[in-house]
């Protein structure tokens, strides 16, 4: 039995994937923070805007179902390797002012390389650098720790877009911008693969192989349980919020006139709030309940965006509240899905494949959402963002629904069990 702490050893290799983790999604998610500089730079539509979110969401269902494949051939320290520098060179192929066909193609790389190739690998590896008993804490220490580097990279994006802008075009701010990300992501890449080891031995990797092949009869008994749908339901509900908050950065820039700096520091801002909201929310469901939790990170979401349909004539300080508001309850329920499992009944042997396709049913927005918005934004102008909000707001009346269906699952679950017991002390009386 291991009593020294294995994640204390590896302190330092779970600080570098963290801020690999974080870092090599600035180049996919950069042009949400600058919107309508990107938009005016490339010659887009919002529709087209959208595409490239879709067309990168389409990897990301495929990489939960069949990534974790791939991350079983390859080294993990390998592939995050060759992930990171192939991301910085799409990057650097942005740089060339690409048309938009091309463009497409750069986002569906960067789909391959962060998501299905990147993401599984990041996890596997993560997963062998603690203990059994340290697993929540090494996985807590990523996603806060992916917070910070969001919160320092927010500003440093800022002060890169802000400085180029000024001294030449919002072009060349943008340029600016993917430079930055290009080269980090070579960068890091290269300390990945110099830095971090292959520490599972054989024994070990054929143990985890072993448990972790895929069944077809464990895929049907997974599917077969409702616990599977309803938390389904319940991370699609909140994962739209995640995609559609990107869009309050063009409805600041539209509705109040801000520049497009300051209309980015709106959507960065999420990341600032993320840390806290994402420890005192575990720490609030630790001791009121996670369902309970999420109740109010729901109804904070659907209220908050509630009023940005029906107060039309409010001020920006107003805005800006309500958007931080919406970022405590976004991040602070987001990550309680997963760790509603075992009140579900769902056992742990088959953890992964539920997982698995929770995430592919659950992260449906991240296809559905950019596509979605940039019609409606298209099609109805300034009042698309109307349309949108009150679409969200409804969404997150069914992620409430949703919870109440769970609550009575959970209930009716746990009076079957205690049923059973009694049955069974009767039978032995």
């Amino acid at each position: 039995m291991e009593t020294t702490s294995k994640l204390k050893k590896n302190l330092f290799s779970l600080v570098v994937i963290t801020i690999a983790g974080a870092m090599i999604y600035g180049l996919p998610y950069f042009r949400l923070y600058f919107y309508d500089s990107y938009l005016d730079a490339y010659h887009l539509t919002n529709t087209q805007m959208g595409t490239f979110g879709s067309m990168f969401g389409i990897f990301g269902m495929i990489s939960y179902l069949f990534g974790g494949v791939v991350a079983d051939m390859v080294s993990p320290r390998k592939l995050m390797s060759i992930s990171l520098i192939l991301t910085g060179v799409g990057g650097f192929l942005h740089l060339l002012s690409p048309s938009y066909v091309i463009l497409l193609a750069i986002y569906a790389m960067w789909g391959f390389t962060s998501l299905f190739a990147f993401w599984p690998s990041l996890l596997k590896c993560l997963r062998g650098l603690a203990n059994e008993n340290e697993q929540s804490k090494a996985y807590g220490f990523m996603d806060g720790g992916r917070g910070i580097v969001y919160a320092i990279d927010g500003a440093c994006i800022v002060a890169i877009f802000a400085y180029f802008s000024k001294v030449a075009s919002d072009t060349a701010g943008l340029n600016g911008v993917i430079t930055y990300y290009s080269i980090i992501a070579v960068v890091l890449g290269i300390l990945v693969f110099l830095l971090l080891k292959d520490s599972t031995s054989s024994a070990e990797a054929e143990k985890v192989q072993e448990k972790e092949k895929f069944s077809v009869a464990q895929l049907v008994e997974v599917i077969k349980m409702p616990a599977l749908w309803i938390l389904s339901a319940i991370l699609c509900c909140t994962y739209v919020m995640n995609i559609a908050f990107y869009y309050f950065t063009p409805y600041a820039t539209s509705r109040f006139g801000m520049a497009a700096t300051a209309g980015a520091i709106v959507t960065i801002a999420a990341q600032y709030v993320r840390p806290v909201a994402a420890f005192g929310g575990g720490i609030c469901a630790d001791k009121l309940g996670r369902s309970k939790v999420m109740y109010v990170t729901f109804s904070l979401m659907a209220i908050c965006t509630f009023l940005m349909v029906i107060m039309g004539n409010m001020s920006s300080v107003l805005f800006i509240v309500l958007c931080i508001l919406i970022y405590v309850g976004m991040y602070g329920g987001y990550s309680l899905v997963f760790s509603m499992m075992e009140e579900g009944g769902i056992p742990i042997r088959v953890a992964g494949t539920a997982i698995g396709l929770v995430c592919t049913i659950g992260y449906l927005p991240e296809v559905v959402v950019p596509f979605c918005s940039g019609k409606l934004l298209d099609a109805f102008g300034e009042g698309g963002y109307r349309y949108m909000f009150i679409a969200i707001t409804v969404i997150m009346v069914i992620g409430i629904v949703m919870l109440i269906v769970w609550d009575r699952y959970v209930k009716k679950l746990k009076k079957s069990k205690e049923d059973a017991v009694e049955n069974e002390l009767c039978s032995e009386v």
